[in-house]
């Protein structure tokens, strides 16, 4: 289970926090011809590596890191527009490999436990540490992927609006999920229901102070706000009660 967890974090950072913008846009315009692929390909086998701490047997993080720049490549070249569908499937195929990874390392390397490292290689610790990095950046590229036709009908209805929805709404998320992963784990389902209710209050004022806004366009946004509000909640929900289940 360790061995999961810890190539599941390596995941999780290389792909989402060890990956510059720049990099994913050179990719989709260059797939396998693109140098960052294999700059990436090169941060996930360093980084699963490392955090798997098998210093004397490099094989596993290499494995990993090949199989995860061939499933890119797929990716990149049949997925031309970032759709949600090939995003999940995406993921789910990583999730996979790194999956039957772990078994094979269970099932035929011994793990040698370094003290420095005891406290690390806890299986609350990482899944706790997992858990919160997925309710960040991972979770904000699937809620806006499927909040985009939202997105779509507000540039339509008020094409010059300035309102920094997806860089302000993606930090308000982020803050969120993270607020509502420590609330579960703590049990303090009570302060989650504060939270709506803030934010609700903030949406009212919001809405009334838009005086110069045609009122079409406040109840779509008011639509895209609630749609992505709830998918975010529920997966910041569903990640916190899957981190308690490794206690």
């Amino acid at each position: 289970m360790i061995e999961f967890l810890l190539l599941l974090l390596a995941h999780v950072l290389a792909d989402f926090y060890w990956q510059p913008t720049a990099w994913v846009e050179d990719k989709r315009a260059k797939s396998f011809r693109s140098r960052y692929l294999y700059a990436h390909i090169g941060v996930v086998i360093i980084t699963s590596y490392i955090l798997l701490g098998h210093f004397r047997n490099p094989i596993p993080a290499i494995a990993i890191g090949l199989v995860h720049g061939i499933i890119d490549i797929v990716k990149l070249e049949f997925d031309k527009k970032g759709t949600a569908n090939w995003f999940i499937g995406d993921q789910i195929t990583h999730l996979l490999t790194i999956a039957v990874t772990a078994i094979i390392l269970t099932s035929t390397i011994p793990i040698e436990f370094i003290h420095l490292k005891d406290w690390f290689h806890n299986t609350k610790i990482i899944a706790i540490l997992t858990g919160t990095f997925l309710v960040l950046s991972p979770v904000s590229f699937l809620v806006g992927m499927l909040t985009k036709p939202w997105r779509d009908e507000l540039d339509k209805l008020l094409p010059h609006a300035d309102d920094n929805l997806a860089n302000a709404g993606r930090w308000i998320g982020m803050s969120e999920r993270l607020l509502i992963f420590i609330f579960v784990l703590l049990s303090q389902y009570s302060a989650i229901g504060f939270l709506i209710a803030a934010k609700s209050l903030l949406r009212y004022n919001d809405k009334a102070a838009a005086g110069e806004i045609p009122p079409t366009y406040i109840s779509k946004k008011s639509e895209y706000i609630l749609v992505g509000t709830l998918m975010s909640y529920t997966a910041a929900i569903s990640i916190a009660l899957a981190a308690r289940l490794f206690y």
